[in-house]
């Protein structure tokens, strides 16, 4: 495995982390139940972390990997 392989594999693997973090998050603040509307904030940015750190890190490391 080359230097960039593992760099690549690397960054794959971190992007998946921080996806699996944002769902994580994501899913504890479905949980809570809230009497409270209009408190959305940063509800669009975990779930650009998500979907983007899923997609990516899995496509990077499947790109490494031989």
């Amino acid at each position: 495995m080359s230097s960039f392989e593992i760099v690549v594999l690397v960054v794959g693997s971190g992007l998946l982390l921080l996806g699996g973090l944002s769902g994580y998050a994501l899913f504890t603040r479905a949980l809570k139940v809230s009497d409270q509307f209009g408190d959305e904030t940063n509800i669009g940015t975990l779930w650009g972390l998500f979907i983007l750190g899923l997609s990516a890190g899995l496509l990077l490391i499947w790109w490494a990997l031989p």
